[in-house]
């Protein structure tokens, strides 16, 4: 008993001193943060805010060129999100039926290959989670995303977290290139590797859930003309007045790796059980605007 008691008595300041994932973002130095890429960002204008998303050229390269080539053309501007479906997706962009005709694009492309996984030689440099996943061989993080790789770490992709923007398509593979979609719902896993992710949301969700739900899976029909799209923008072509100045923490510095573990066992007097697990989807990357100097 003795013996039980030292440890515990060893073990609690060591917890008290641990600190919260609160204080781990508030307290991270300046060199933990990276400003947004503002030639890899969009701007998408609705109707109750701007929704901001960072796009991933590294594992989706061609969709991100395309589709800042579509928006510099305004493919998507004046179009709507026409299947927004409670807890799955919101997917929006330009849509064919009898009574709308599609701009056809001059430099971009409607239809562009799938970019399902993203193959290296070399295993990416990355902050791993360490924990089993029923979808992945491995889960962690790579500049900014969460990403799963094969048990060879050559075999690279982006996870259907919420807020996940990817591209929509038909049953064959390389259909997809205007059909844009935001998961607003929990984490969408087992479309991965079904369709291509190519970026997130960093800024902007609550416009998202705020859109007009559809009544059923088509989505087409009931929420025609509603949630409306006003446009879209590559942030670098946005007025200096309009921009948002963030930051995104750096997956690979050691304020993010110190919170994954804070998150795994939250400390505190509130919370009775320690889990010692988070899943990838869980990890929120913290976002901030830049601090004035």
């Amino acid at each position: 008993m003795k013996k039980i008691t030292i440890l515990l008595s060893f073990l609690l300041p060591l917890q008290s001193i641990a600190k919260t994932p609160y204080e781990i973002i508030a307290q991270a130095p300046s060199s933990d943060w990276r400003d947004i890429d503002n030639n890899n960002s969009l701007y998408i204008q609705l109707e109750t805010g701007i929704v901001v998303v960072e796009l991933a050229p590294t594992f989706a390269p061609i969709h991100v060129d395309n589709t800042k080539k579509l928006v510099k053309e305004g493919i998507f501007d004046d179009t709507n999100f026409y299947r927004v479906i409670d807890g799955f997706v919101a997917q929006g962009g330009p849509l064919i039926d009898d009574d709308t005709k599609i701009k056809q694009p001059k430099i971009g492309r409607l239809t562009i290959p799938a970019e399902f996984i993203y193959k290296t030689e070399k295993p990416l440099s990355w902050t791993p989670l360490n924990n089993t996943d029923g979808y992945a061989d491995e889960t962690g993080f790579y500049q900014g995303f969460a990403s799963g790789r094969s048990k060879d770490k050559k075999t690279n992709w982006l996870l259907h977290c919420y807020g996940a923007f990817a591209m929509g398509r038909a049953n064959e593979a390389n259909t997809g290139g205007t059909e844009l979609y935001i998961v607003n719902g929990n984490a969408q896993r087992y479309l991965d590797r079904n369709t291509t992710v190519f970026g997130r949301v960093i800024s902007g969700m609550e416009h998202i859930q705020a859109l007009k739900r559809s009544q059923n899976i088509s989505g087409s029909v009931d929420l025609k003309g509603k949630n409306k799209i006003i446009n879209i923008k590559v942030a670098k072509d946005v007025p200096k007045k309009q921009l948002k100045y963030i930051q995104i923490m750096k997956t690979e510095s050691e304020s993010f790796k110190s919170l994954i573990k804070s998150r795994q066992n939250r400390n505190g007097e509130w919370f009775i059980y320690q889990h010692n697990y988070i899943d990838a989807c869980s990890m929120p990357i913290p976002v901030r605007l830049k601090p004035k100097k």
